[in-house]
């Protein structure tokens, strides 16, 4: 008799029609065979004859319970094909590919024909191969569906591949239009008390603000060369400004929303705003706000080991870019998705600017180290002096160095305890820089001690988030920091009088609560309460304390004794961002201000902000 296959056995018929079955009803994308080449080794016709072919249970990942160790027994044990790995598995959760079902197929029926060679009885009748055909016409739409689908995959992938962006580089886009006003707390005077005044006080004006619309642009390019690390490049544009900065390089010119004035500015005749409230697309950067595009961002994170992820932060870095986020719910990079205030991010602890170096290290999976350091001017090697303060390199100028220990005791809370040293003020009394980089906290806790030729701070702070259910979480934060100044002495032209040493307390806390999905899937509510930075101590440096000095006046022991009305500037902030889909929302909310710039001279400011975010 021939040995071409024509007619097979009743029994070969059915285990080949369970085999094409379980292929056509889906077997092909669970029940993978094994790899072409594996298969081409192990399945041809000179595969041992049945008797030396072990069971399936000698299969490591296959166990009597799956649904298909029946099929596989019967191919493996009774025809001999279909063996596995050499390594002794089957790997039944892999993927297929067209080969590798054409080539363990083939290998099957070249087994069998070679099992009907050396049979003498019991072969297939025509109605055998009938029944074959029958089966065969029956799954032939599906598997010409599944032809066509993969060919159409095919197509996607190459157009996709022809026009994509970049092979390793992502875009991710943010567009904000945001109307904002100050619905109560302009067109005010407050009266302060003043040393050149003839009557002791001087009024100062917050003048009438008109509503206002403007718009942020952030476009960070994201690119991968090992799948495991990140190279971020952000360029921003916008045009709403910062209270007390003007577009370009000198004053007059158009300044964001003004309110709460200082009361200390007013000895020396002046009015500074208060930075409190300021929301998240204030945050530009350097930039001017006059629209033009510029780079605020560029870092560069990568794993170093198992456990360690180290980030290198070339231009616009920040504690918070390496630091694991989990005190805060919605922080979002200062983006239009989260809370409006810079206040309601976090805590103002992470809130310095530079270029340097951070890491997390996991020390378990429920506990993380972080430590890094930025410097804010660490491309200039000039020393800082009183004419040119943004300077100093790495070392020499302002820079902060942060530490944080983090812990998860659950997959719903975590807290962390936080330390920074930071340096500040640096170049001489006249040139002094803000603390908190004037984008929070009152004007006395930017510059708590005047004169000062440099400040050095030291913050401890603890934050924690706590995930009651999915549709509510709190979270909160506590930062202490504590100032120290170092003396000097005035420019000639103040009289070259020397000044001692002196130090400041200042404290800032928040708590937050966040209702996910309320009113529907997306949905966000949220309630912001706290404090941000203020003064509640600041020594008067000798010898301005006694009044033996060229101005001739005492001005006391503590800078806060002066503030007329000094009191705890409150934040409190509430918001709902109405999800239309996956790309476009739109948040109302209002931000009110107790006591800003931390006097109850200042009437209180209510800021009302509709705010529309477009994300891709």
């Amino acid at each position: 008799m021939s040995t071409s296959v024509r007619y097979l056995p009743p029994s070969v018929m059915g285990r080949l029609g369970t085999l094409l079955l379980g292929l056509g009803s889906g077997a092909i994308a669970f029940s993978p065979l094994p790899v072409l080449a594996q298969t081409l080794e192990h399945f041809n016709l000179s595969s041992p004859p049945m008797g030396q072919i072990n069971s399936v249970s000698g299969l490591r990942d296959v166990s009597p319970g799956d649904w298909a160790f029946t099929a596989l027994q019967n191919l493996r044990e009774r025809y001999g094909c279909l063996s596995g790995y050499p390594d002794g598995t089957f790997r039944g959760d892999r993927a297929l590919s067209r080969y590798e079902f054409a080539a363990g197929l083939n290998a099957c029926f070249e087994q069998i024909q070679r099992l009907i060679a050396e049979s003498t009885a019991d072969f297939a009748t025509r109605e055998d191969l009938e029944e074959l055909e029958r089966l065969m016409g029956e799954f032939e739409a599906e598997l010409t569906t599944l032809g066509d689908r993969v060919d159409h995959l095919e197509g996607r992938t190459a157009f996709l591949e022809n026009h994509q962006f970049s092979t390793t580089t992502k875009l991710r886009g943010e567009v904000i239009f945001a109307l904002t006003h100050v619905l109560a707390g302009s067109d005010t005077t407050s009266t302060f008390p003043a040393i050149f005044s003839p009557t002791g006080e001087i009024n100062v004006r917050t003048p009438p603000q008109n509503p206002i619309f403007g718009n942020r642009v952030r476009l960070n390019f994201l690119t991968s060369f090992s799948g495991q690390d990140e190279l971020k490049i952000r360029l921003t544009s916008g045009n709403l400004l910062h209270p007390n900065r003007p577009v370009g390089d000198g004053a007059p010119g158009p300044r964001g929303l003004r309110y709460g004035p200082s009361p200390l500015r007013g000895y020396q005749g002046g009015a500074d705003f208060s930075p409190e409230g300021q929301q998240t697309f204030n945050d530009i950067g350097s930039l001017p706000g006059d629209n033009s595009l510029g780079l605020t961002q560029l870092s560069y994170q990568f794993p170093l080991g198992g456990q360690t992820q180290l980030t290198i932060m070339g231009f616009g870095g920040e504690h918070h870019d390496y630091v694991p986020t989990t005190f805060s719910f919605w922080d979002d990079d200062n983006g239009g998705t989260g809370s409006l205030s810079l206040f309601g991010q976090r805590s103002a602890i992470y809130n310095f600017e530079g270029a340097g170096l951070g890491f997390t290290h996991h020390l378990s999976d429920r506990l993380s180290f972080s430590a890094g350091y930025l410097a804010s001017y660490a491309n200039d090697p000039t020393p800082p002096q009183a004419n040119r303060p943004f300077s100093g390199g790495l070392f020499d100028g302002r820079y902060s160095a942060l530490a944080q220990l983090t812990l998860n005791p659950s997959e719903n809370f975590s807290f962390g305890l936080t330390y920074s040293y930071s340096r500040h003020n640096v170049g001489g009394p006249v040139a002094s820089l803000p603390i908190f980089f004037a984008d929070q906290g009152t004007t006395l806790a930017n510059f708590p001690v005047v004169p000062s030729q440099e400040s050095r701070v030291s913050s401890y702070g603890i934050g924690a988030l706590w995930e009651v259910s999915p549709k509510f979480a709190v979270n909160g934060w506590f930062a202490y920091n504590q100032v120290n100044t170092s003396g000097g002495r005035l420019p000639l032209f103040f009289g070259n009088t020397p000044y001692a040493d002196s130090s400041a307390d200042i404290l800032t806390y928040g708590v937050s609560l966040a209702f996910p999905d309320l009113g529907g899937p997306g949905h966000l509510g949220g309630l912001v309460v706290g404090a941000s930075p203020y003064a509640t101590r600041a020594r008067v440096p000798e010898p301005f304390r006694t009044g033996n000095n060229w101005f001739g006046s005492n001005l006391g022991e503590d800078f806060t004794d002066l503030i007329p009305g000094n009191a705890i500037p409150w934040h409190l902030e509430g918001f709902y961002r109405y999800q239309i889909n996956d790309h476009v929302s739109i948040t109302p909310g209002l931000i009110w201000l107790a006591a800003p710039n931390q006097t109850t001279r200042n009437p209180s400011v209510l800021i009302g902000t509709l705010r529309l975010t477009f994300t891709f």
